[in-house]
């Protein structure tokens, strides 16, 4: 990696495979020769036209967040809070449990949550995630927030303090 890519793909740690997200961002960076895209894609196949990590040291995930022009994920908290701490409003695509990405469908109901609230923008297909990227790059303004250390919600807050407690018990 060299230069700060144009857009960042992560996709958390997740071991199920979530070759969709891969193959749509990979389609629009074929379609975008111009613009360096940088995909960490976990299990699923690497990209043919994106550059594409398997893995990506924890530590340069930050560093690229922050000098990339746009975060793209999949709806997981963690991606979200690396993108929100580096400024970015991410868009993301929630892994599906018939798709064989997940588990269940809470990314699908966590990236809607997020959506609703201005946290994020969640999309659901090809086209959708083409436009926002396109989008995102032309208007870079509108999504970008205030950089730093993302606040936990108080409930998040409380239930670290109860398992905190159970654990010195």
């Amino acid at each position: 990696m060299t230069a700060a890519p144009d857009v960042v793909v992560a996709l958390g740690t997740d071991h199920h495979p979530f070759a969709r997200l891969v193959e749509w961002v990979d389609h629009w960076a074929e379609a975008h020769p111009d613009r360096r895209c940088t995909i960490q894609h976990g299990s699923a196949p690497p990209p043919t036209h994106a550059e594409g990590h398997p893995v990506l040291d924890p530590a340069i995930i930050p560093q690229l967040l922050e000098a990339c022009g746009v975060a793209v994920g999949h709806a997981g908290p963690g991606t979200l809070l690396d993108a929100r701490a580096a400024g970015h409003r991410p868009i993301l695509v929630a892994r599906r449990a018939h798709l064989g990405e997940v588990v269940d469908d809470h990314q699908v109901t966590f990236g809607r949550w997020m959506h609703d609230r201005g946290q994020a923008v969640c999309v659901d297909t090809e086209a959708e995630l083409h436009a926002r990227i396109d989008d995102a790059l032309a208007r870079p303004e509108a999504y970008a927030i205030a950089s730093g250390p993302v606040a936990a919600p108080p409930a998040v807050v409380l239930l670290g303090d109860l398992v905190d407690g159970m654990m010195t018990r």
